[in-house]
């Protein structure tokens, strides 16, 4: 590492977590609404898909702008629009995968879940999910820290928690949940998905731009 990084400044968790917090779960809402609107339009199968591949962007860009903006005077800092177009492209493909199960339910595609190549595929297609916005965000953040690789596994892991407040809401509603409830059980969700994310990859960004002796590798 250069002399000139040693006085940088890391990246402020409590910035981070603010920050992070209120982007994604500003983010979350959007396809939160497009959930509703498909209940509100009766819309299944490949018309709800593409919808919440749409709505995946946006959930992306916002998320993107709350980082970049907690970055910004660090030395991790990232150029902002690179940042948000990155996060929001990866968002929408991280949807078209996650909402696969579903469309291919609704389409009755039946799934069988005892063979043993349908786990290899769920598998890996979940691996590539977790993969897909620190996969993005990656060459965008390397200009800045070193060893940037390091992005991807800490957001894996921590996405991989967090993710799982998105199914809490689940066994609660069905087709006749009003559409309000809908929204706020997984608006809440998301809060606490983001809040999780947020501490998880705030202390490990901390730890990857932790300044180091001038000269050090």
């Amino acid at each position: 590492m250069t002399a000139g990084r040693v006085d940088a400044a890391a990246p402020s968790l409590g910035r981070w977590v603010g920050l992070m917090v209120a982007g994604e779960s500003a983010g979350f809402l959007v396809p939160v609404t497009g959930f509703a609107l498909a209940a509100i339009l009766g819309l299944h199968g490949w018309p709800a898909w593409a919808l919440l591949v749409v709505m995946g962007a946006g959930e992306g860009a916002l998320l993107g702008l709350g980082q970049s903006l907690a970055l910004r005077g660090s030395s991790a800092a990232v150029p902002i629009g690179r940042w948000i177009g990155a996060t929001a492209v990866a968002a929408s493909v991280a949807w078209s995968i996650g909402m696969l199960p579903t469309t291919l339910a609704d389409l009755g595609v039946a799934i069988d879940w005892g063979a043993p190549v349908t786990w290899v595929v769920a598998g890996s297609a979940g691996l590539v999910l977790l993969a897909t916005i620190p996969g993005a965000q990656w060459p965008v953040l390397a200009g800045s820290v070193p060893h940037a690789w390091r992005w991807i596994p800490l957001n894996m892991v921590a996405w991989l928690i967090g993710i799982v407040f998105t199914f809490l809401p689940s066994p609660f509603i069905d087709e006749s949940t009003p559409a309000g409830v809908v929204f706020s059980l997984f608006a809440v969700g998301g809060v606490l998905m983001a809040t999780t994310v947020a501490v998880i990859t705030g202390l490990g960004l901390r730890r990857m731009t932790r300044p180091r002796r001038a000269g050090a590798a």
